[in-house]
């Protein structure tokens, strides 16, 4: 094998030439290879010369080229140590070494061993070219189109491989990032995924701005960089969060890269212009998993979550988190079917007046019918919030309760969601339905909850106006729950309290007596009626009374039925 570089004669040995478009010459004939080389001597395109590398033999140019794939054009023989040696050289470039960029010219001198349409239309080559034809001027013009098509190649290349590069990287860091990991896990076995999250770092952005958060995340890199080994690879997937892949590790070993990071943060600081930060990591280990790393890392930290920052989880099958998933799927499926097949139902539990010993009004309560099961809105109501149906579940009570209400004068109550009083359209769905049943507003109460009805979104504060604008009563349900001030219990202008049944519950307890006792005086001073919740036996009833409660509700009273009790007062 012969390689030659051709330049211009008058080119000093000061000057250093641009990269040689690199020319592979494969022909067992030597009197091709020195016309060639004549033919294009002292050349240059796209001011770059040429050079030349000669070989003899088909066998020759696979070896050179499985180590060598820098070659720009091929000028290839078709007859050589066999008949179609060089048209097998060419199928090996494209098959074996996977090489399309190379240009590949075939030349040949016994064309009827190669037709020029069957090689064109049966092998992956540039040009074909009979040698008898092949002066000067057509061998540097094809040369010439063949470096063009391979230097538009190479710059596609270039720009691919930096977006390539983007792709794979984070802009910030510059680790790996979420693609390139996902790249990678598919050609790693027995994996470990160790997730590192940084804690509160959404309040270092909401506290200090995101120079400051960017700062931390460059640091943070940095520090987790000494880190990286053959068998330690790092990448930044998301804003806060870095993850470590090791393969065949144990689990001693997994701890201790864990202990070291934790033990590196513990006792290092980040300054930047003049604040202080401590970093501290909740951090998620999935081992012996192959599907859905990511995900089972994600619920490992949220597991470890439920009890604080700064833990470490290792993901299991039965974490808290896991087995809330398949409840959430198996209740949203309950209840979808329960909306579609209409089993969704009110049940009515009475208000009862302490006063006039007489039923005055009813609540009206949700609940799912499954077979015989009676089932209990605690089972379902959550999911249905968080799923996006607890305001289908609202209308269908509302429809419902005001089928029964519409045949008696009898004042009712219905739970109302933070989603409803968001819903632009609530009020005149109340109103619609209402009129629709010839109901009088004034027997409808709305039962909000303290922490609902002090939303700061408008259409929560709309929605309640003008409800009570119809004609509807609003009361505040689980009054005291949340701690919430009077002055913003007055600007609702409601017409009754409900007291949380955790004070009724608990009033033969002195505090908690006391508690209701300062309610009940607010309430009588501005004019509220009071409700207590969870009259469950005839001693707390009778303690209700003596703190002159107007309304008592509870299983003392009757439990939720779903029918209206016959009897006017029963507890005679």
């Amino acid at each position: 094998m012969d390689d030659f570089l051709f330049q211009d004669e008058d080119q000093t040995a000061s000057v250093i030439p641009q990269k040689p478009w690199k020319i592979l010459i494969v022909d067992d004939d030597h009197g091709v290879h020195d016309i060639t080389r004549l033919a294009l001597k002292n050349l240059t395109i796209h001011e770059r010369p040429l050079s030349f590398t000669s070989v003899f033999s088909a066998k020759e140019a696979r070896d050179l080229l499985e180590h060598d794939d820098s070659f720009a054009v091929a000028l290839v023989d078709v007859v050589m140590e066999t008949a179609h040696a060089g048209l097998e050289l060419t199928q090996y470039i494209r098959e074996e070494l996977l090489n399309p960029h190379l240009r590949i010219i075939i030349r040949t001198g016994q064309s009827g061993q190669a037709p020029e349409r069957y090689v064109i239309d049966h092998y992956d080559i540039n040009d074909y070219k009979d040698k008898t034809e092949l002066n000067a001027d057509k061998l540097y013009a094809s040369v010439k189109l063949a470096i063009n098509n391979y230097a538009n190649i190479a710059e596609a290349n270039v720009e691919k491989e930096a977006l390539y590069k983007e792709i794979i990287h984070h802009p910030l860091t510059n680790l790996h990032n979420r693609h390139k990991l996902q790249d990678d896990l598919e050609f790693m076995e027995n994996v470990t995924l160790i997730l590192l999250n940084v804690d509160r770092f959404s309040h270092i952005n909401d506290l200090y701005g995101y120079d400051q958060g960017n700062y931390i995340l460059e640091e943070i890199a940095g520090v987790l960089r000494l880190l990286e080994t053959k068998n330690n690879k790092l990448y930044h997937i998301g804003i806060d969060e870095f993850i470590l892949i090791r393969e065949n590790s144990t689990k001693q070993a997994t701890d201790e890269v864990i202990s070291s990071i934790q033990k590196k943060f513990l006792n290092s600081s980040f300054t930047h212009d003049d604040i202080d930060f401590n970093i501290t990591f909740t951090i998620a280990i999935v081992e012996n998993e192959t599907k859905n790393l990511f995900n089972k890392a994600d619920l490992a930290i949220k597991e470890a979550r439920l009890i604080s920052s700064n833990r470490i989880q290792r993901y299991h099958e039965q974490m808290k988190v896991q087995r809330d998933i398949k409840n959430n799927v198996k209740w949203f499926k309950e209840i979808k079917y329960a909306l579609k097949e209409d089993r969704i139902v009110p049940y009515f539990q009475p208000i009862y007046n302490n006063r006039t010993k007489r039923i005055e009004k009813y609540e009206c309560l949700v609940r799912m019918l499954k077979d015989d099961e009676v089932i209990s809105p605690f089972a379902f109501l959550q999911v249905a919030e968080e799923t996006g149906l607890l305001s289908s579940i609202t209308r269908i009570m509302l429809d419902k309760s005001f089928q029964v209400f519409q045949h008696n004068e009898l004042a009712f109550s219905i739970n109302i969601t933070r989603h409803d009083l968001q819903d632009e359209e609530f009020s005149s769905f109340v109103k619609q339905t209402l009129e629709k049943y010839k109901i009088e507003p004034s027997r409808l109460i709305l039962e909000i909850l303290e922490n609902n009805s002090l939303d700061s979104i408008p259409s929560s504060r709309n929605n309640i106006i003008q409800l009570q604008e119809i004609g509807c009563g609003i009361a505040l349900d689980d009054f005291g729950a949340q701690c919430q001030n009077f002055a913003n219990i007055l600007d609702l202008q409601l017409n009754s309290i409900k007291i949380d049944g955790y004070f009724i519950k608990n009033l033969k307890d002195e505090m908690s007596r006391k508690m209701v006792d300062s309610m009940v005086y607010f309430a009588n001073n501005v004019g509220i009626d009071l409700v207590a919740e969870f009259v469950c036996d005839k001693e707390i009833y009778d303690i209700v009374n003596e703190l002159g409660i107007k309304y008592s509700q509870g299983y003392y009273i009757d439990e939720p039925r779903p029918t209206l009790n016959e009897k006017e007062d029963p507890l005679s």
